[in-house]
């Protein structure tokens, strides 16, 4: 029966949870992004970055508001699961990956475990935003499905494969 095999078959099925972060993360990030793509195609603004980040064992709230620079910008995407998205304006891939490691180690130094992150930088508009937006998810549900945490994933729109190993990864 056809029906039966689509419920055992997880490969083209999400969990409720899944597709819900998924929308919440569009609902919450769409207009700014937009925003943000308009500054770099109209008034040539330096690329920027989204960071996609939460821990079991410590509130984030509070710590990436402390670490985050006036220019970034600090989204609560699921206060329960503990998931946040930082946009950090001009800031480029190396930069990305060096606050993004300082982050990893002061949760890790505060008590928090199970830490997952998944980064995007942005250097052009030639990715739709829900591109940019379910790469990322898609990327942060395969990592937590394996349980990769205590690391850093880049991610980019072009590269549609969740579980490829040419995503750039940082421990």
């Amino acid at each position: 029966m056809v029906t039966n095999e689509r419920r055992h078959n997880t490969d083209i099925a999400f969990h409720e949870d899944e597709v819900k972060l998924a929308k919440r993360m569009m609902d919450t990030l769409r207009t700014t992004v937009e925003f943000l793509y308009y500054l770099m195609d109209h008034r040539n603004r330096a690329s920027f970055t989204m960071i996609l980040i939460s821990t079991d064992g410590l509130k984030l709230d509070t710590m990436l508001q402390n670490w985050k620079r006036e220019t970034d910008i600090l989204f609560e995407i699921d206060k329960t699961n503990n998931v946040y998205v930082l946009i950090c304006q001009s800031t480029d891939h190396e930069g990305a990956e060096k606050f993004a490691e300082i982050l990893l180690s002061n949760i890790h130094v505060n008590g928090g475990t199970s830490t997952y992150c998944v980064a995007a930088e942005l250097k052009s508009t030639n990715s739709t935003i829900q591109e940019v937006i379910f790469t990322m998810v898609e990327k942060y549900m395969a990592i937590k499905k394996d349980h990769d945490s205590e690391r850093i994933f880049f991610t980019r729109a072009e590269n549609r494969d969740p579980d490829s190993t040419q995503d750039i990864i940082y421990k």
